[in-house]
């Protein structure tokens, strides 16, 4: 992949600048109980890729600094994540909408 930051820094390219972060979407793995062929991510019963728990405790901490509004939860099958009910738990708990 090219950088391309050395090229903004030497032009008179007006800064770049967004809003607030309102959603954060993290996928939790890859795991699912279909192998849809169309599936953007080939999620499979035989993929085993998923977050950790201390991952997703840095996407809590990440989302309450950030004042983060919603959690979108994707995968494969974010439910197969065996810490995909604490983390809606504790996503919830700090005020977050969950989806």
């Amino acid at each position: 992949m090219r950088d391309t930051f050395p090229l903004l820094v030497e032009t008179d390219f007006p800064a770049l600048s967004r809003a607030r972060l309102e959603t954060l979407q993290a996928n939790l793995g890859y795991r699912c109980n279909q192998a849809c062929l169309h599936c953007h991510v080939a999620a499979s019963p035989r993929r085993t890729e998923e977050m950790s728990w201390e991952t997703m405790a840095l996407l809590l901490a990440v989302a309450r600094r950030h004042r983060v509004a919603t959690l979108d939860l994707t995968g494969g099958a974010p439910e197969m994540n065996p810490h995909f009910r604490r983390l809606v738990t504790e996503a919830r708990a700090i005020g977050l909408r969950v989806i």
